[in-house]
């Protein structure tokens, strides 16, 4: 029994070591594996097939869920394709793995710095300066998430220590420029801008910086003479003279500010758009300014033109700025060629028909929208251009035939309401609210939050005493919409007077009033109405005289006045 017994206990040791040597073999050959699939990821990562690549690591981690290089590359594969949190998760899963590697670490740290985490970040690559201070990449960013975390001070003592060991590094520099002025520390900003500028004096980015810091502290000839020789450093490029422009905007100095335009709407780097819009922007918005430095005005617009002629956008802002500097007849001259050259836009016909109108020229309107319409046959601005132009002209049936073929092509909501709208306003002004009433609800399905349709429609259905309370929720969000509105205002008012309402209507009826500043016949004559229903006859009596006086309908106030005397004799 003894020896069965030794004998069993043999067999269960030999067993055990031979499970425990199988069991090694077979984690070896899983690493070998993992390894395989790694390399081959790498290989395929460096082609530039990242898909295939990503898919080998997983394949590794599949064999060795610890393996952290494969993590590491994921990450990076992640960072590259634009998944943020993906590339955090897997960076910070391989340093979890592998602490002590410095390019995990270094990795995870630059992924937190990304996600926002700056305090994280900053802990990680502190450790890694601990471990190797001769790093100056790590000590560039301890500097910038220094920075960051909003510690100008402690940034300047790295920056310090980083362009000691480093040099006049550009990075360095203008994290140390900023460190400095985010610290309020101007004047030691201006002088270690100048300490640049000695060193690196063919830098006119340097220049431009000093000069910026010169202006702030009030020392305009220093800013002037460096923003001339960051011109002069780099006289083809557009960016100093763009800085120039700028000091003298910002200085409020005419005609020095556009003067030093000129050369910058002249500059082909300088993009149309941009020049249009700075132009609209900061020039084109006082017609005081305007006509005071039109000579500059005239040569901006000049260089905008001749920078692009072809461009329909020049062509339209050359001829905007004719118009807007009283030269009409020459703006339609300009139009008019453009348009003879047979590719001129929809844009350019409408603003040669705005012209042609304005100056009364109704055959050329005419022959202008037919072109136009010819050529665009279903372009809604164009129909709407045709329906104000019929308007203007007191051709109502051709407005209203205008808008409803608008309405019938138009994709575009915004046009499509406003020809719906008009519809229901001419259908209302013939007396037909039948049918203006479904013009209004075909519109608020579009809009059911456009202010002054809300407006209209309740008023008219206040006028006929229909839906009141329906048109009393509709002046109300009228009212949320744009709560400065008189008119909005008496039309809700003018509501909870058809209500029965007569104390909330008059306190509504006093605020619009006090904001009305053109002195509004209705609302003089609403009030009175009001009040007339409240017994305060002497002051009903009041405003509808002051609504007469503002050129109300003096039957209209002939007839309240005989209801007043009838309502006072009836008292006596």
């Amino acid at each position: 029994m003894r020896r069965r017994k030794y004998l069993l206990v043999a067999l269960l040791a030999m067993v055990a070591g031979v499970a425990s040597g199988v069991g090694r073999e077979h984690g070896r050959g899983r690493l070998e594996e993992a390894s395989r699939l790694y390399l081959e990821g790498v290989k395929r990562q460096n082609l530039g097939t990242l898909r295939e690549a990503a898919q080998c690591y997983e394949a590794a981690l599949r064999e060795v869920p610890e393996h952290a290089a494969s993590y590491y590359r994921l990450s990076g594969i992640a960072r590259m394709i634009g998944e943020p949190e993906t590339a955090l998760r897997y960076g910070r899963r391989a340093y979890e793995i592998d602490p002590e590697c410095v390019e995990y670490a270094d990795n995870y740290a630059r992924l937190l710095a990304l996600s926002g985490d700056y305090a994280g970040a900053d802990g990680l690559f502190t450790e890694l300066f601990r471990q190797d201070s001769s790093n100056l990449e790590t000590l560039s960013m301890l500097a910038a998430l220094k920075l960051e975390r909003g510690m100008p001070g402690e940034a300047i003592v790295l920056l310090d220590t980083l362009q000691a060991r480093g040099g006049w590094q550009p990075r360095t520099i203008e994290m140390k420029r900023q460190a400095l002025i985010r610290a309020e520390r101007y004047a030691e900003a201006y002088d270690y801008m100048a300490r640049v500028c000695e060193e690196l004096p063919d830098e006119s980015a340097f220049r431009i910086q000093l000069a910026e810091l010169a202006a702030a502290l009030r020392r305009d000839s220093v800013a002037l003479e460096n923003y001339r020789r960051a011109i002069a450093i780099d006289s083809t490029s557009v960016g100093p003279r763009i800085a120039l422009a700028e000091y003298y905007r910002i200085k409020d100095q005419w005609p020095e500010f556009p003067e030093a335009l000129i050369p910058v709407f002249a500059h082909p780097a300088f993009p149309l758009q941009a020049k249009v819009d700075y132009f609209g922007t900061y020039l084109g918005r006082s017609p005081e300014l305007y006509r005071r430095y039109f000579v500059y005005m005239a040569r901006l617009a000049d260089a905008v033109f001749w920078s692009a002629p072809k461009e329909e956008l020049a062509r339209d802002f050359y001829a905007r700025h004719l118009i807007y500097g009283g030269q009409a007849e020459t703006a339609l001259e300009h139009l008019a060629q453009w348009i003879g050259e047979g590719d001129a836009s929809a844009s350019l016909y409408q603003l040669a028909i705005a012209v042609a109108q304005h100056r009364g020229l109704a055959d050329t309107v005419d022959r202008y929208l037919a072109e136009a319409q010819a050529r665009f046959p279903n372009d809604p601005e164009l129909g709407m251009t045709r329906l104000a132009v019929c308007f203007q002209w007191s051709d109502t049936l051709g407005a209203i035939e205008a808008a409803r073929e608008v309405i019938g092509y138009s994709t575009n909501d915004s046009i499509t309401i406003e020809a719906l709208s008009f519809c229901g306003d001419m259908a209302h002004l013939r007396g037909n609210n039948k049918e203006a009433y479904k013009y209004y609800e075909r519109a608020l399905k579009l809009a059911p939050d456009r202010a002054m349709l809300l407006n209209n429609f309740a008023y008219y259905l206040s006028e006929e005493g229909k839906e009141l309370e329906r048109a009393l929720r509709m002046a109300t969000r009228a009212n949320e919409l744009t709560p400065q509105s008189a008119t909005i205002l008496d039309t809700k008012a003018w509501v909870l007077y058809r209500l029965g309402r007569y104390e909330e209507a008059r306190e509504l009826m006093r605020q619009a009033l006090v904001m009305d500043a053109e002195g509004s016949a209705e609302l003089f004559l609403h009030y009175g109405d009001i009040l007339f229903a409240l017994n305060e006859y002497f002051m009903a009596k009041t405003y509808w005289q002051r609504a007469l006086e503002a050129g109300a309908d003096g039957r209209k106030i002939e007839e309240r006045l005989k209801r007043l005397e009838a309502a006072e004799n009836g008292k006596k």
